[in-house]
């Protein structure tokens, strides 16, 4: 937003506007339609990272409640269950799908549509995630869901509709959108999604619960979502643009490399292992191999392996950004991930206090390529840096690991996009973070170089890392 049409009809955006959120400091105070306007200056955007950036390809994302303003929950599915209750697989017939595209917002589909149309006529190749976060008000209310989670109606991911009506989002997308894409996330960071919004409160996520449970009811059903998306996908989407054609999918999941504060006291050491297990694991776990740990007790035991759930994943898209040492720590709770602590930054921080350790770029792509057997393709990288001075040499460091991670190591690493060509709403923080390689002049809406436009255009032009130090 912050040129154009506001979209107000999602959770996050019900939830950054709550009075009682802005006065506590959960969120920033920052509003969505104060932000960079990429939905009107699009083209001027396209072009800076085609002809600037010299890059061939782009990452994008589609608003849920943007295109369903309104719910689909009345337009018929067939809901296929397992012996033990779970979404196995939802069947969306043609008539069905005709209904969908006349519910679809109109204006909002011709915007996108011209979007990754302009895009490809610049050479640009898209990898379209359908969901990266924001639920519609009608399926998702986050302040009733912080107040009085037992009596809301509109309960998001806790609530298996939410998964029928993801399956009628990535059917529609993958129709009205597939003779221009083929490369397809279908969830971004489910980690995130559960694990802040349901397990941290302070970081500022809707809905702002604390219970481990919920926690993990939210990631299982991400995972089943995942599975379903991936089936609509395939099956909506007949029509290839690209060699990736018709539809390549997988899933973006945010990796952190993360370590024990003292690698010789065991408290750390145990701490390490559950938050890698629960943080970097459970959910490619669940999605690749069926196990859905429901205990979090590192165990697996036949009633949490579901084989039936595994539908397909064609490439592992990686988050990283940061190395996380955490220490063991006394009480905090029934289970050992109470237990454990992040030690805050304490060398080289980013403005987000993120720690910038770029030899976990080739530690995370080995583990993740040898442990999931999935090409890679990492969809983010990047750094809060307001001063624009640490860029260049993060780029570059993060570069040079990933390229020994393909040359020495082996990896079948097929892409990298920076996150992100120009500053971004950043959630909760809202426009404090900058991770544009383009500043944003929120008031004019006016893109600035940062230093490393050059260095990455050249790396980009010459499809190769500068051999002497910037």
């Amino acid at each position: 937003m912050g040129r154009g049409p506001v979209d107000s009809n999602s959770d996050w955006f019900k939830w950054v506007h709550d009075r009682e959120n802005i006065r506590s400091g959960v969120v920033s105070g920052d509003l969505p339609e104060d932000g960079p306007g990429f939905w009107e200056l699009y083209e001027e955007d396209l072009l800076r990272a085609r002809k600037e950036l010299n890059n061939n390809a782009v990452r994008l994302s589609v608003e849920w409640s943007r295109i369903f303003p309104h719910p689909t929950l009345n337009i018929p599915a067939r809901v296929i269950r397992d012996r033990r209750g779970n979404v196995e697989r939802v069947d969306i017939p043609k008539s069905s799908m005709d209904e969908l595209e006349k519910l679809a917002n109109e204006s909002a589909v011709k915007r996108y549509r011209e979007i990754l149309r302009k895009a490809r006529e610049l050479g640009l190749e898209i990898l379209l995630t359908v969901y990266h976060w924001p639920l519609p008000l009608w399926l998702h209310d986050p302040i009733e869901c912080k107040h009085d989670l037992i009596h809301a109606e509109k309960r998001g991911w806790l609530s298996d509709a939410t998964i029928v009506e993801f399956a009628k989002l990535s059917a529609y997308v993958a129709k009205a959108f597939g003779d221009l894409v083929d490369l397809y996330a279908t969830i971004n960071e489910p980690i995130v999604v559960a694990f802040n919004g349901y397990l941290s409160p302070k970081t500022g996520f809707p809905p702002g619960l604390k219970d481990l449970n919920l926690a993990l009811r939210v990631l299982k059903s991400l995972a089943i979502a995942h599975g379903i998306a991936y089936e609509q996908i395939k099956r909506w989407d007949r029509v290839s643009a690209s060699r990736y054609g018709p539809a390549t999918v997988g899933i973006v999941q945010s990796l952190r490399l993360i370590k024990p504060y003292d690698a010789k006291n065991p408290d750390d050491v145990e701490a390490a292992e559950i938050w890698w297990y629960a943080w970097n694991e459970w959910i490619l776990n669940a999605v690749i191999q069926g196990d859905y740990d429901m205990c979090l007790d590192m165990v697996v035991d036949s009633e949490e392996k579901f084989p039936n759930l595994v539908k397909g994943c064609d490439y592992l898209g990686v988050n990283y950004y940061r190395r996380q040492r955490v220490k063991g720590v006394e009480g905090g709770g029934y289970h050992p991930i109470f237990r454990v602590r992040a030690v805050p930054c304490e060398g080289d921080c980013t403005d987000f206090g993120w720690e910038i350790y770029p030899k976990g770029m080739r530690e995370i792509l080995n583990w993740a390529y040898r442990k999931y057997r999935r090409k890679v393709i990492i969809t983010e990288n990047g750094i809060a840096d307001a001063s624009g001075e640490k860029r260049p040499r993060y780029l570059l460091d993060h570069l040079r690991e990933v390229h020994k991670a393909i040359d020495e190591d082996g990896i079948p690493v097929k892409g990298y996009f920076h996150w992100s060509l120009i500053d971004n709403y950043e959630w909760a923080r809202g426009f404090e973070m900058r991770f544009g390689l383009y500043k944003v002049d929120y008031r004019t809406k006016e893109r600035i170089p940062t230093k490393a436009v050059e260095l990455y255009g050249r790396i980009c032009r010459e499809n190769a890392l500068p051999k002497s130090s910037t």
